[in-house]
This record gives structure tokens, C-alpha cells and sequence, in this order.
């Protein structure tokens, strides 16, 4: 039995076997056969229409597996065979090289053949094996080796969590090459040098797994292309870096900013999206080095710099205060894709948001709690729903000019009855939450901030410090001094940026709202489809109970007939299965990575909204004022020696233009801090473009996959009606 039912013959499975995208073996025969075909393959089809070539096999394995997916062990190995005379090219090795790395894996000759055969597709590769080929050998090999079907929906299950085979041939050529190398460099090789060998070509993207890893973050890091024209002095103003590193990519005093993607979140598979990875407390410092060079020193404050005295203790923690109490440091990755998901080598941080089952509180005023875990710092604590609310409340304060997150509404009306206690509105909600919390600890600023990280970390209850806390947050800019080449700077036409981009943010959030309910019902109704089938299943097994006594006249066909009434019943209820398992897919997954897409774009057009009504300023009517207090202490001064005065007036008078100007100095700096903040925060908003193109390159992978089980479902059922009587 497999998994959709009693399999056919083998001869009819080699005949109709159709060729998908994840075959492992090349079939023959009648392999594009359609169900509407007739069989006698001459004439043209009744059902004539283009139809979209499916990718060779030999592509799937050129892409199923990019260096950028793999461990470093994958690399490492393939960069060994290169520098080990096995070179076919610049970027590809021999097909014997490839061969080499089944030396000492355990793996017998027969399946050695067969893994050859699937990489190579059974002809020898006329340019050589290149590194993603090469990735693909090694996991099958890997797979082989854990007595795993060695396939290539095998790998493509795996992506996430990919195989590390032992590879002895692979240790000998590097001891080989050190001792090599060792001799070139004693003094007995320099009294008698070997001939030069060949210099190597200059290498591909692929050939460095260094390079390939820089040129896959250039479009998501390389800030030099600044969207907004930030000019050099802005450069070198007081922002320091606390990663001391040269190859960091800067611009305007910032660091890289971090992709919003991220996915998002956790990576996903097809059947499980809610995994997630997570980070190990201690990591080495070659690793830190390397996040460093990358411009991605996760948990610390130099993602965006401190900025002049700004590093001071209190609740802020300063414009990006630098470091993290536990030392961590992460990068970013990429989103999940289909059968374990794009990983990256860096990993984001994930929080994740369980609903616990109890309720706390006495009758009426009673509350659910939420478990908040954070792998990375290591911390589960308790919070409810209004903590979220003080969170956010105190961070509108403190950065009100940033891109701040969405909370989900602690209720909602429908038909004017309010939706608190429904299970579908607290499932959503809590998924409100999670997008929420993520979103925080991924911005480069405010994921060091002094709350976050106690909300985070504190295991007590929140309630007694709130109003304490409350009352001491400050706005971010308060007490800093304007550098002098800032305002210079800022490009000249900021504003007209601003407004453009206010623009585009505005239609570009209402048309995700309107995807987002349409991507909603588009779900609600393949599970009422799935429902359906399953209805017309259940009446199909209850029509055979009947067929003997309705063709009671001639009962030599009805067992033939009731057994493919039956698989037909079989083959719509595995079809209901898939629908539902697709739909809860899309539940969790693509819906939840457009619902992300949507609260950043709404939290953009909130940004501006709050500019509007935050970012005003008096000057004018000070600069009449001190006008007005300068004329009048002009007049004071050329008073007649005798006239009488208050005692004090001139004091007074010279104190309030002194704060009046002081006021004007303080608010003219604002405004320019805010310029500064708005424009950082929409060159971290710029990644949101990443997040997409996963978001649409996912969803497609999990449409071909479950597009491909359908067709595979209903090819079997075809094969089996066959069998049923036809009157001949």
C-alpha cells in the first residue's frame, strides 16, 4: 500500500509513470501521457493547447542546491577536489574527482552507479561537475550513508537539515596538500624548488565559498548605492562602530541594516511551518569575525551606531547603544522555502508566542496568558496581552519617529457582537503577537532597546514597574547635541523622498489589506472544496452497497465495478487530504509572510502620520518673541538716567531670550535628528523588497509540490478505472 492507495502493476507503474520535477530516474514509454489522451498517440489531441514544458532533470540538480543553501563541509570538499588536480574548469570538477568522494563512505558500487546517474542524468558532463551538482552528490551520499532513499525528493526534504556524510577521500587530499605544502616552504625545498606549477585561474562566484557568501548579501548590504543620496560628510560624523572591522559595508555612519525577511520568520517547510532554527549561546570567534565582515553583529547596537553621547545608561540605552549583555552574535538568513526553506548560514533571532490554556483572574476579570521564549537569549517568561500594550505605549514615546510594529486589537466587533473569546480571533491574535515580537528584536535599534530586552528577559510580572518605567522614558533625541556637518549631510531633497515614498507606502499598504482578505478566502474556500470531496467520497462508497441489486439481471460485472466506484472514493479522499494539508499551508505560512508585508508597510504610514503630529515646532513664534523682548530691552538700556523700573525686568528679560534661543537651538537639532532617523528607518525598510521575492518564490515551490501530488494522485486513479468493465 502507499500513500495514496493499493499500487498498480509494476508494468502499468513504468508505463504510466509521468516524469515531475523531483524524479529520480528517467522513465520511458508513455511517461507525458495525460488522462484525457486516447491512447493510440496518432492524430492531433481534441485537448490541443501548449503545453508548459516541465524543467529537464539536469536543471533541478543545477539549481536544487546553491552554495549559499549548503554547509561549509559541502564547500569545503568541493574546493579540495579542485585544488587536487581534479579541475574540469575554472568552477567544475572531473566526474573522476567525483567519483573519489565515495572512497571510504561505506557506500556499495551499485548505489555509487545509481547517485552517479541521477547528478550526471546518465551522460558524461561535457564541462564537468559544478559546485551545486557537487552539493547534490554530497547529500545523497549523506542520505546513502543513514540508509535513506537516495533521491532527490530525499534531498529536497532535507534542505533545511542537510546530510554531512564522513568523507575520508576528502581529509586525505587536504593532509596531502598541507604536507605538500609544508615541503614547499622547508628549506630543503628552496635549495631545490619544484617546478612552478600552473597558476589558477581567477575563480567564479562559486569557487570561494568567501565570495559567493559576499555577493549574495551585496544587493540586501552594500548601502554604498545610498537610495538617498546621503552625501560623504555624513560619512564620518559621530556615529561609531562598535565592530571594528574594515570590510564592515557603512554608509551614512550606519551599518548594514538587516532584511525585514526574514521571512519572516522561522524557517518552514511544506507540512511543517513552524519550525524555526536557533542559535547556541557561545559561538567561535571565527564566526563572530565573519559576522563582523559581513556587516551582521545581530544583538549589538552597531547595526546602526552610537551616536554622540547618546551611549548613556537609562531606559533608552542611546541611539543604537553598542553590544549585548550576553555576548551574542548572530546574522541574518534568509526565509524558508519548500522542504526546509533557504537557510542561510547566519541565523535571525526567533521569538516565539504560545497561548497557555488557563486563565488567570477572578469571573469577570479574568485573562489569558502568553508564554514568550527567546532561544537566542536563552529566556521564557509570562506576559498578557496588556503588557504588549505598555510595551508599545512606552516605545511610541521614546522613538516615535521609528518604524514601530502592529500590535493585533485585543477584540473585535462583528455584527455588534465583540470577538474576544473566539478561538479563531485568539489564534489570530497570537499570531498578531508573534509578528509583533519578531519584528522588534529584528530592527537594528530597537531590538537594543533597555524594555525590549526586559520584557524579553525579566521573568516577573510587569505590573508594579509600568507606571515607574512609564514615567521615565524620554524621546531618544532629548539631551543631544547636533553635530555640525549632520545637517549638511542630509541630501537636499530629503523631503521630496519622504513624500514619494509616503505616496507609494500608502496605495502599496491598502492593496496588501486587500490581499490579505482575498488570500483569506481563497483559503476558507479550498477547505470548503476539501469538505466537498469528502462528502462526494462518502456517497460513492455508499452507491456500491447498491449496485447489486440495481443490475441484479447481470451481477458478473458489478464486483469490477463497485472496486473502481471505490478507488475513485479512495482517490477523491486522498485528494481531500491534500487540499486540507495545502490550505493549512497557506494558513501558516504564505498568508502569515503577506500579513508581515502588510503591518510593515501600515507601521511606515503610521511613522508619517506621527511625524505630522509630532515633528512641529515654534520657532517662528519664538523668533517674534525675542524680537519683541530684544526691542524692549533696547529700550530699557536708553531709558532717561531718572526714569523709574522694576526692579529685576531687565534680568528678566535678558533670561527669557537666552531660552527662547537655547529653545530654538534644542528644536532646529530636532528636526534634523528626525530627518536623520526617518531616512535610516526607510533605508531599513528598503530589505522589506527581499521579503517579497521569498515570499513569491516559496509560495510558488509549494504550489509545483502539491500541484505534483494531485497530478500523481489522479494518474494512479486513472491507471485503476481502467480495470473497469467497458461493455467490449
Amino acid at each position: 500500500m502507499s500513500l495514496f492507495g493499493s499500487s498498480p502493476p509494476e508494468e502499468q507503474t513504468r508505463q504510466g509513470k509521468s516524469q515531475t520535477l523531483f524524479d529520480d530516474e528517467r522513465t520511458s514509454g508513455a511517461a507525458n501521457s495525460s488522462i484525457f489522451d486516447d491512447g493510440d498517440g496518432s492524430g492531433p489531441s481534441p485537448w490541443d493547447m501548449p503545453t508548459p514544458k516541465k524543467p529537464a532533470k539536469g536543471d533541478v540538480v543545477k539549481t536544487l542546491l546553491p552554495a549559499t543553501d549548503v554547509p561549509e563541509s559541502y564547500v569545503d570538499a568541493f574546493d579540495t577536489i579542485l585544488e587536487s588536480g581534479y579541475r574540469a574548469s575554472a568552477s567544475s570538477i572531473t566526474l573522476a574527482g567525483a567519483r573519489k568522494l565515495f572512497e571510504g563512505t561505506g557506500v556499495d558500487a551499485d548505489e555509487q552507479a545509481r547517485i552517479i546517474h541521477i547528478v550526471t542524468g546518465g551522460q558524461e558532463p561535457a564541462g564537468g561537475l559544478g559546485r551545486t551538482q557537487f552539493n547534490v552528490l554530497v547529500a545523497l551520499t549523506g542520505l546513502a550513508g543513514e540508509h535513506e532513499e537516495a533521491t532527490l525528493d530525499g534531498v529536497d526534504e532535507r534542505r533545511r537539515n542537510l546530510p554531512e556524510p564522513s568523507l575520508p577521500a576528502i581529509q586525505q587530499m587536504r593532509t596531502a596538500k598541507v604536507s605538500e605544502n609544508t615541503e614547499e616552504t622547508s628549506p630543503s625545498s628552496r635549495e631545490t624548488p619544484a617546478p612552478p606549477k600552473a597558476s589558477s585561474k581567477a575563480s567564479s562566484p562559486e569557487d570561494s565559498p568567501g565570495k559567493s557568501r559576499r555577493l549574495r548579501r551585496d544587493s540586501l548590504e552594500n548601502l554604498d548605492a545610498d537610495p538617498w543620496g546621503s552625501p560623504a560628510l555624513q560619512k564620518g560624523h559621530t556615529h561609531t562602530v562598535s565592530v571594528n572591522n574594515e570590510a564592515t559595508p557603512s554608509t551614512n555612519g550606519i551599518t548594514a541594516a538587516r532584511p525585514l525577511g526574514g521571512a519572516a520568520a522561522g524557517n518552514r517547510t511544506t507540512s511543517a511551518f513552524t519550525t524555526h532554527s536557533e542559535v547556541p549561546d557561545s559561538t567561535s570567534s571565527t564566526l563572530a569575525n565573519e559576522d563582523a565582515s559581513a556587516g551582521q553583529a545581530d544583538g549589538s547596537g552597531a547595526g546602526w551606531g552610537s551616536f554622540g553621547n547618546s551611549g548613556q545608561g537609562g531606559l533608552g540605552g542611546g541611539f543604537g547603544s553598542s553590544g549585548d549583555e550576553q555576548g551574542n552574535q548572530a546574522g541574518v538568513t534568509g526565509s524558508r522555502s519548500l522542504g526546509g526553506g533557504r537557510t542561510n548560514r547566519h541565523i535571525e533571532e526567533t521569538v516565539t508566542v504560545t497561548l497557555l490554556p488557563e486563565k488567570e483572574g477572578v469571573f469577570m476579570f479574568q485573562h489569558r496568558n502568553y508564554e514568550v521564549k527567546s532561544a537566542r537569549r536563552g529566556s521564557t517568561v509570562i506576559r498578557r496581552y496588556s503588557d504588549f500594550v505598555w510595551l508599545l505605549d512606552c516605545l511610541h514615546k521614546r522613538y516615535p519617529f521609528r518604524l514601530l510594529p502592529l500590535l493585533p486589537p485585543k477584540r473585535v466587533a462583528v455584527n455588534g457582537r465583540h470577538l474576544a473569546t473566539d478561538s479563531n480571533f485568539i489564534e489570530k491574535r497570537r499570531r498578531g503577537l508573534v509578528r509583533f515580537a519578531n519584528a522588534l528584536v529584528r530592527h537594528p535599534v530597537l531590538g537594543q532597546e533597555e524594555l525590549v530586552k526586559m520584557f524579553l528577559t525579566v521573568p516577573t510580572e510587569l505590573a508594579g514597574l509600568r507606571k515607574q518605567v512609564s514615567n521615565s522614558v524620554q524621546e531618544e533625541f532629548t539631551g543631544r547635541q547636533l553635530p555640525p556637518d549632520l545637517e549638511d549631510s542630509l541630501p537636499t531633497n530629503l523631503m521630496e523622498t519622504f513624500d514619494t515614498v509616503r505616496s507609494g507606502v500608502r496605495q502599496s499598504a491598502e492593496s496588501y489589506i486587500n490581499l490579505c482578505t482575498l488570500l483569506e478566502r481563497l483559503l476558507k474556500r479550498n477547505q470548503g472544496i476539501a469538505a466537498d470531496y469528502l462528502r462526494f467520497s462518502t456517497a460513492l462508497i455508499n452507491l456500491t452497497e447498491n449496485s447489486e441489486s440495481t443490475y441484479a439481471t447481470d451481477t458478473n460485472d458489478v464486483p469490477l465495478l463497485n472496486e473502481g466506484i471505490k478507488s475513485t472514493a479512495k482517490h477523491l479522499t486522498t485528494s481531500q487530504t491534500l487540499l486540507e494539508d495545502e490550505a493549512k499551508a497557506w494558513d501558516e505560512g504564505v498568508l502569515e509572510d503577506f500579513k508581515k508585508q502588510r503591518d510593515t508597510l501600515v507601521g511606515v504610514r503610521e511613522m508619517f502620520d506621527r511625524r505630522d503630529r509630532y515633528a512641529k515646532d515654534n520657532i517662528p513664534y519664538l523668533e517674534r518673541r525675542i524680537e519683541s523682548n530684544e526691542h524692549k530691552l533696547q529700550g530699557l538700556m536708553n531709558r532717561p538716567p531718572n526714569a523709574p523700573v522694576k526692579p529685576g525686568e531687565q534680568e528678566k528679560l535678558e533670561q527669557a531670550v537666552r531660552t527662547d534661543k537655547q529653545s530654538i537651538v534644542d528644536q532646529h537639532a530636532r528636526g534634523v535628528f528626525i530627518k536623520e532617523c526617518i531616512r535610516d528607518e526607510l533605508s531599513f525598510f528598503q530589505q522589506s523588497q527581499y521579503h517579497i521575492s521569498r515570499l513569491h518564490q516559496d509560495w510558488s515551490q509549494e504550489r509545483v509540490k502539491y500541484a505534483e501530488l494531485q497530478a500523481d494522485n489522479w494518474r494512479a486513479l486513472s491507471e485503476q478505472v481502467e480495470m473497469m468493465p467497458g461493455g467490449d
